[in-house]
């Protein structure tokens, strides 16, 4: 049997029900505006420099921005053109920035952005960790818990290739066991260093390892 469409305007909006599901489509926003806020970067170590930037469907219709910039209920800055603010985090911890919006009709719209600061011995600590458990790993042969330190999208690829060495992974754990200094602590991928170069023969290899930061809420090894 043929869909049966029925085409209805209300409010703004097209709704489109077939076989007795209704669709939106086409909604006008303009009775609800929509406001976003953006942190740049998300995450990062202290001290930290954060771009927050607000934007909305109409920016014509705005009377007032007002910043909350840690989200701790007490506003920093409020006026008709704050678009973007600049703000500097010292302290370490997860922040919620927040801006609400009121247009020349009184209305007002919120909304929220996730800021994380870390402390960056606290970062390089936990980076170290994760090295030294991969390579402990390894140095008992156990290449699927080698693997569980690794991002997930990179699995495979080292099964293979530490499947391929396994006759050598106690050379890669010696030769790879050294302590690495955080250079890059920004942002969901982070780069840490090893203070010296490798020796691997006749030339000494500079070691930079790079994690990134997954949904578990935990840094893992993408490459090295």
């Amino acid at each position: 049997m043929a869909a049966l469409f029925w085409l209805r305007k209300s409010l703004g909006a097209v709704f489109i029900l077939i076989c007795g599901f209704g669709i939106a489509y086409g909604m006008d926003h303009s009775r609800t505006p929509h406001v976003q806020v953006r942190a740049s970067p998300e995450r990062d170590v202290a001290p930290s420099e954060v771009r927050l930037r607000v934007s909305m469907d109409d920016a014509s219709s705005v009377e007032r921005i007002a910043w909350d910039y840690e989200g701790d209920g007490t506003f920093d800055a409020e006026g008709p053109n704050l678009y973007v603010q600049t703000v500097t985090f010292s302290s370490t911890g997860l922040f919620a920035p927040t801006v609400i919006v009121t247009d020349k009709q009184g209305q007002t719209y919120e909304a929220t952005a996730n800021v994380r600061i870390e402390s960056p011995e606290d970062l390089q600590a936990a980076l170290n960790a994760r090295w030294r458990g991969m390579l402990a790993a390894l140095a008992k042969q156990d290449i699927e818990e080698a693997v569980s330190f690794v991002a997930t999208r990179k699995r495979e690829v080292m099964r293979h290739d530490w499947a391929v060495l396994s006759d050598h992974l106690g050379e890669i754990v010696n030769l790879f066991s050294v302590p690495l200094q955080l250079t890059d602590g920004r942002g969901y991928r982070v780069v840490a260093k090893a203070a010296d170069p490798l020796p691997m023969g006749e030339t000494r290899f500079p070691l930079e390892v790079e994690f990134v930061w997954e949904s578990d809420h935990q840094w893992y090894i993408k490459s090295y």
